[in-house]
């Protein structure tokens, strides 16, 4: 692993411990085992540091995820259901030794969403960054209902953009809600919010 990968793999897993304002510039390099000068060859802050490893860690993540379940082969329900809890991070779909960096180390996402809404109220990049993989994601979400729709799976008087924005809003309401309450079953809420709207959905023909 190159020098700058370490400190943004190890910055990454500290902030993901500790938080963004308890982890020191000192921290990071000692971790990294490089001098003070060997950082700021890389980076000119810690802020810009945490930039970095929000969009490499998180955003690069999510976008990526959204791009390989295009090509996935279940039904659309199940499509809609993998993104949605790959990217809140539910332990019965992600590997349980994380896909966000190259050790083995275990990712708590409930950590890994705090960080994330830190830096979104921090700094305009990232608060650009979320913006705009939202986008991506309720565009992928109505590609989904659209081709469900068009193949009768889904009811043809469907208002797809509504739908689209419910399911997107209950995303993110229940990884909030899981934030607030962590001892809530994050999969089994989303899962279930899911099966409810999609029975609204649903055509009268389709048992899915």
């Amino acid at each position: 692993m190159d020098t700058k990968s370490r400190i943004l793999e190890t910055a990454f897993l500290l902030f993901l411990e500790k938080g963004f304002a308890d982890v020191s510039l000192n921290e990071i390099i000692k971790k990294s085992d490089i001098t003070t000068g060997g950082f700021y060859y890389h980076f000119d802050s810690k802020d810009t540091l945490l930039v970095e490893v929000i969009r490499k860690y998180i955003f690069n993540y999510f976008n990526s995820t959204i791009e390989q379940i295009r090509d996935f082969e279940g039904t659309h329900k199940e499509k809609l259901k993998t993104v949605i809890l790959l990217i809140v991070g539910d332990d019965s779909t992600i590997n349980t030794t994380t896909q966000l960096v190259e050790s083995a180390e275990k990712i708590d996402y409930r950590t890994l969403h705090l960080l994330l809404f830190e830096g979104v109220q921090k700094y305009e990049i990232i608060s650009k960054n979320y913006t705009e993989f939202y986008y991506n994601l309720l565009e992928f979400i109505k590609e989904v209902i659209d081709d469900g729709v068009a193949k009768g799976i889904l009811r043809a008087d469907l208002d797809t953009t509504k739908y689209s924005l419910l399911i997107q809003t209950a995303m993110v309401g229940t990884v909030l809600m899981w934030i607030g309450m962590p001892a809530m079953p994050l999969g089994e809420r989303m899962q279930s919010n899911l099966d409810i709207l999609w029975d609204a959905m649903k055509s009268e023909e389709n048992s899915d």
